[in-house]
Formats: C-alpha cells, sequence, structure tokens
C-alpha cells in the first residue's frame, strides 16, 4: 500500500516553531489515542542541523486517517487565523530518502535538570524502603549527534515535559510509530520521507 502526507507550514515568520510543533504533535497524540492506532508518522520536511523548520509533515499509508488528522479543530482554526496552511494529501514521492525521527529519551537523562530529578526520585523510594540515599557519580563520555528539543503539554497529568528528537538514515520503510509518531530506539522502529523541498 503506498503512502500519502500531508504537510502544515507555520505562516508568521519569526515564530516559536518548537512550541508550534509540539501543538501538532499534541494533536497527533490525542488522535491517535482516541483511535488506539500507531501508524501515522511524523516528518520535519525543512529539518536541518541547526533548525527544525516552519513545517510539520504527517504520513501514513491509511489516507482517510490523514483526511480526519487534517481537519481536527485546533488545525482548522489556526488555518482560519492565517497562522498555518495545510496541505491537500499527496502521495508519497518515490525517490524521496527514508529517515527515522527518533524520540531518545536517553538524551533528556543527560541534563541536569533531568539528572536532579531522577536524584530526588532515587532518594524519595530508599527512604521509602527505609535505606539511606546514598548518590553515585557515574562519569561517561558520551557523543552526542545533532538533536531538537519539542516542548509538550500533558493534557493528562498537566506535567510539560521535552521530546528530544534525533534523525537517522533508515534502511527500510517501517509503518510502527509511538503515539506521537516517532520511531524509538526499542520498540517503534517507524520511518518517513524525509520530503525534503
Amino acid at each position: 500500500m503506498s503512502r500519502a502526507y500531508f504537510t502544515i507550514t507555520y505562516l508568521p515568520e519569526n515564530c516559536d516553531v518548537t512550541l508550534l510543533a509540539g501543538r501538532c504533535i499534541g494533536i497527533l497524540h490525542g488522535f491517535m489515542n482516541k483511535l488506539s492506532c500507531n501508524h501515522i508518522g511524523v516528518s520535519f520536511p525543512k529539518w536541518t542541523d541547526k533548525h527544525l523548520g516552519n513545517q510539520i509533515a504527517f504520513v501514513s499509508e491509511d489516507k482517510t486517517a490523514l483526511k480526519n488528522l487534517s481537519q481536527q479543530n485546533y488545525f482548522e482554526m489556526m488555518a482560519h487565523d492565517k497562522l498555518f496552511e495545510i496541505s491537500v494529501i499527496k502521495p508519497v514521492p518515490a525517490d524521496a530518502t527514508e529517515v527515522r525521527i527518533i524520540r531518545d529519551q536517553s538524551l533528556g537523562k543527560l541534563f541536569m535538570g533531568e539528572k536532579r530529578r531522577r536524584m530526588e526520585r532515587a532518594k524519595r523510594r530508599a527512604e521509602a524502603r527505609g535505606e539511606e540515599y546514598t548518590p553515585q557519580y557515574v562519569s561517561s563520555d558520551i557523543e552526542i549527534s545533532t538533536f531538537h528539543k519539542i516542548p509538550i503539554a500533558s493534557k493528562r497529568n498537566q506535567n510539560d515535559f521535552v521530546l528530544h528528537l534525533r534523525l537517522e538514515l533508515a534502511n527500510s520503510i517501517q509503518n510502527t510509530f509511538n503515539s506521537y509518531g516517532f520511531a524509538t530506539n526499542e520498540e517503534y522502529k517507524g520511518s518517513v520521507p524525509l520530503l525534503a523541498f
């Protein structure tokens, strides 16, 4: 079955593209959870090492699901207000480079805020077991490839968090994604066309 996609272009100049991407991904997340599906992937046609770009694309074999997603209230409201331009649904070009955009949670663990949060959680757990908490420092030299951070607002528990995304070339087309439309390091190996225009 052939894949299709539609794009959303953020029209305001100098807008916070990561914030708008996060809102669009949040809409996809709600949509996929409501339908209990994991077959819509996210691509960023203008992704560079320095910038996420002012465009997001949604890719799937299920054209009906793409049509329904493109008609979500938030997208239509932003298009009506001339803040988004939503494309028609188009077939994925046969010569498009296939990539995997990976939500890499291990990247978040490298930042001080996340390290502090994990230490506080470990301390609470040790105290709950009646043990003394003794933090241990483990030094690690890790080479990190280019990645982008996208803030997400959680509706369920009101805790905001960050998606750390990195891009790698894919050898084959796979269509299973997490509920945010991305591949993961382990379970979901979904790939999307790069769609660079």
